[in-house]
């Protein structure tokens, strides 16, 4: 099995828009990841110990560690991926945000999903922070939920 995919498209001069029809230098060969293709993302996500958020309660405590930061999480809502989170630089306090999902920091993204090796992608009215990779997560006791809801 391959780890990459080669992928042509015709040379362009720096000022020059891309069309159906180009014909100018000809094609260039780029290596692009696997994991990177549709397929390839999906076969990598398969393979991930991970957590879907839509299959937990509401107020389910979760703590989940990063390459960087420890967080604390709190499912609000399952289906609509809202969160209350906390941990590390962009969290200091308690806020209410959206976890988008987890991928591999590029454009494809599982939603409603914290896996092993990947990074969350949580959003607020403000900002979208991409977190560093995924080293654990675990669900809480009930007994330190922040509040209050």
């Amino acid at each position: 099995m391959s780890r990459s995919v080669r992928i042509g498209f015709a040379a362009l001069a720096p000022d020059e828009a891309p069309s159906d029809t180009q014909t100018s230098a000809g094609p260039t060969e780029v290596m692009v990841p696997r994991r990177s293709t549709l397929d390839g993302f999906a076969e990598e996500i398969s393979r991930r110990g991970g957590l879907n958020i839509t299959g937990l309660e509401p107020i389910t405590p979760l703590i989940v560690r990063t390459e960087n930061t420890l967080y604390r999480i709190t499912i609000l809502e399952p289906f609509r991926f809202r969160i209350l989170v906390q941990g590390g630089s962009f969290f200091p306090e308690a806020t209410t945000a959206h976890l988008q999902g987890s991928g591999f920091g590029g454009s494809l993204l599982k939603q409603g999903w914290i896996g092993e090796g990947l990074r969350m992608e949580i959003c607020t009215d403000e900002n979208r922070i991409i977190t560093s990779r995924v080293q654990s997560m675990e669900i809480e006791a009930n007994g330190s939920l922040p509040g209050p809801f």
